[in-house]
Parts: structure tokens; sequence; C-alpha cells
């Protein structure tokens, strides 16, 4: 499986253009994981939020930005918007291997929310 690394890999991505996610992260259970979701220009004001589920249409919110830039935590977990940088960090701490599993970094809109898929893996600690 290719992970995607912290590094300076993540400065080719289209910043601003759409919205992109790693398709896979992994971390160590009781690690912190992070994740980053670049979104295109112009949603910088929307509310964007962290689903779990295995579809789109049946996920439910585990967190959600209100559309502001402050950080806002629910319990393990805590989403942060950039607006300069169009881009929504994803933090889970404590990470359990409960944890693992499928999720969507989405962007509330009318119509149809921009979301694409995430799958989290959890190793052993």
């Amino acid at each position: 499986t290719m992970g995607i690394s912290p590094g300076w890999g993540w400065l080719l991505l289209p910043v601003c253009q759409a919205l992109v996610v790693p398709r896979e992260v992994s971390s160590r259970a009781g690690e912190t994981l992070s994740l980053r979701c670049w979104y295109p220009r112009g949603y910088e004001a929307y509310n964007k939020y962290w689903c779990r589920g295995a579809s789109r249409d049946s996920c439910h919110k585990v967190v959600e930005t209100v559309g502001r830039e402050a950080p806002r935590q629910r319990g393990r977990v805590s989403i942060q918007d950039s607006h300069i940088f169009c881009v929504v960090l994803l933090t889970v701490e404590d990470v359990s291997e409960a944890d693992a599993g499928s999720y969507w970094c989405g962007v509330e809109r009318m119509g149809r929310d921009l979301m694409e898929p995430v799958t989290v893996r959890v190793v052993p600690g």
C-alpha cells in the first residue's frame, strides 16, 4: 500500500483547486492521527466536516467547522480550517483500532456536498 508521508510531497498537491485527500492514512494505536484535506478556492467560508461511514449518503458527521477557522474539538477529534491555504486539518488523538474504517472529508454546499473518501488504518501500538 502506498502511504502518504508528511514531508515536502504535500507541496506538490494542487492547492485551492480541487477537493484532495490522501486515499489512505495510517497511525499506530495510542498515537495522534493527522490528515490534511484541501478544497477549491471559493469554499473558504463554507462548513467543512469529517464524516464516518462506508457511503457518502449514510456517513455521520464526527466534527465540523461551522465555516470558521477556529479549531473545534469533539472528544478526541478536532478540525481546523486554514482559509489562506484552503486546507482542513483533522486530528484524532489516542487512536484505537475502533477508529479504523471509512471516513469522508466534506464541504457542505447547496445540492450535493463535495466529499472525498479516506481509509483510516490503525496498527497495534
